[in-house]
């Protein structure tokens, strides 16, 4: 199935569960907040150190990439200088060698990227872990039984609390101990 299938697979559902609770919620008279998810998540100084961080890695990573390419490109266009001057046979070996040493290369580079990748996930994760328990914190606080990301909501009356700003602030207070 297609990442942009699953997308819309994924957030149609996640829509559809979104408004049942919704109309659940406003048919029994619930309290019902919302908050701005990805600002929170993006705006914590947790992910801004995390970004700072994981852009340091990844520009450490992108020279890495380039000093590894450099003799591979050398390596080719000597390959292509020498192709007339090789028997068929030897041509034939040093194109081999290439071709094990470019695969090497996109090896390495597919770790290094995997790596990046891993690490900024666990970041995610740990930040989202904790917006997730201060979010139902609050929710017990205050009394509110429903709390749903703007993001997945198509309408939320001017009345209905926005909690992005105190989920923010307690978000920032629990990830800066870390």
């Amino acid at each position: 199935m297609s990442k942009t299938i699953h997308f819309v697979r994924t957030t149609a559902v996640a829509l559809a569960v979104a408004l049942g609770f919704a109309a659940a919620a406003h048919a029994a008279d619930a309290k019902i907040a919302v908050f701005d998810a990805q600002m929170v998540i993006n705006g914590t100084n947790a992910a801004k150190r995390a970004v700072k961080d994981l852009t340091a890695k990844r520009d450490a990573a992108q020279a890495q990439i380039n000093a590894l390419e450099k003799p591979l490109i050398a390596k080719q266009q000597k390959l292509r200088e020498q192709q007339s001057v090789l028997s068929a046979d030897k041509f034939q070996d040093e194109q081999k060698a290439f071709a094990k040493d470019l695969a090497d290369f996109r090896a390495k580079a597919s770790d290094i990227q995997s790596g990046l990748d891993e690490e900024n996930l666990k970041f995610r994760k740990q930040i989202t872990e904790a917006v997730r328990k201060i979010v139902e914190q609050i929710a017990k606080e205050k009394g509110y039984e429903v709390i749903l990301p703007k993001g997945i909501t198509f309408y939320t009356a001017p009345d209905v609390p926005d909690i992005s700003d105190d989920v923010l602030a307690r978000a920032n207070k629990a990830l800066d101990k870390k």
